[in-house]
């Protein structure tokens, strides 16, 4: 088992690097650097084991450097494969000073197609700290009553054994939809929850999501939200200050992506923290 990071060497690389390197050691995990490189392109090797010696030395971590050759997230994908990862982590942004998240980034196709967790580090300090002892993590994960947003939930519980964490389950519903009507008619409102309402799903979603572990506090929010999912998602995580933002990945392929949309893709582009995208089935990775 590893860590894998990938970097272009940009500032943000170097910080999801310090974040990557603080979580394999607390874990007691080797930490796998990768760069790639096109075909007959300049070799980095230099640059990257300077890289590996300053992590190495920081962190007191195991680091090992590779150059892989190839397109970079197809690369990076492929290398947490193999090396059957824990959690495959990278920057936000490359070289290329650009609005928030790249559109179709390499942090965006990673995360559609990674077959492990995947940490897209936007605000690394925090999550440094947080893996080397220095204080709690703030967490927000975004949920829904599915098999895809359970896995979400239980690898962000997981993250408690690596270091405290508070976090909240959040739910976005749709005041309209029928499960949430009363059952006496009566005008919708269109910017919150009836309470009767609201608390029949808060105590829904407490029994979907079972008892946490400890090592922190567990809360639960449900929001009525009109549009994007992602959107109020975001918005929430960001009034709540979180450190990062967990959610759940269904990896559709090709034009089912775009035809029935992504939260996952949307809070990429939207979130101003740090995102996990969790995909189906790998609870128990963050251990």
């Amino acid at each position: 088992m590893t860590i894998v990071c990938g970097t272009d060497f940009s500032e943000n690389a170097a910080r999801a690097a310090d974040a990557a390197a603080a979580i394999a050691k607390r874990l007691g995990l080797p930490l796998h650097l990768a760069h790639a490189t096109i075909p007959g392109g300049e070799s980095p090797k230099a640059r990257i084991e300077a890289e590996a010696e300053r992590l190495r030395e920081k962190y007191a971590a195991t680091v090992e450097a590779a150059v892989e050759t190839g397109v970079a997230d197809e690369r990076l994908v492929a290398l947490a494969g193999r090396l059957g990862a824990r959690l495959l982590v990278v920057g936000s942004l490359g070289e290329r000073k650009q609005h928030r998240w790249l559109l179709g980034s390499v942090a965006e196709r990673v995360a559609q197609s990674s077959p492990v967790p995947v940490l897209v580090v936007r605000e690394g300090p925090p999550i440094e700290a947080w893996a080397c002892g220095k204080g709690k993590l703030r967490v927000v994960v975004g949920v829904e009553l599915t098999l895809a947003a359970r896995t979400a939930l239980q690898w962000a519980q997981e993250l408690r054994a690596i270091g405290p964490c508070d976090f909240v389950a959040a739910q976005i519903v749709w005041p309209a939809e029928d499960r949430y009507r009363p059952a006496a008619p009566a005008p919708i409102p269109l910017d919150r929850l009836r309470p009767e309402i609201e608390q029949e799903i808060l105590k829904d979603l407490r029994q979907w999501a079972g008892s946490p572990p400890m090592n922190g506090d567990t809360s639960f929010i449900v929001r009525p939200g009109w549009g994007r999912v992602d959107s109020h998602l975001t918005q929430l995580a960001a009034e709540l200050n979180a450190d990062l933002l967990v959610v759940g990945t269904h990896q559709r392929a090709g034009i089912a992506r775009f035809w029935q949309g992504s939260v996952s893709r949307g809070v990429l582009h939207g979130a101003a923290m740090s995102v996990a995208c969790v995909p189906p089935g790998k609870a128990g990775s963050a251990e």
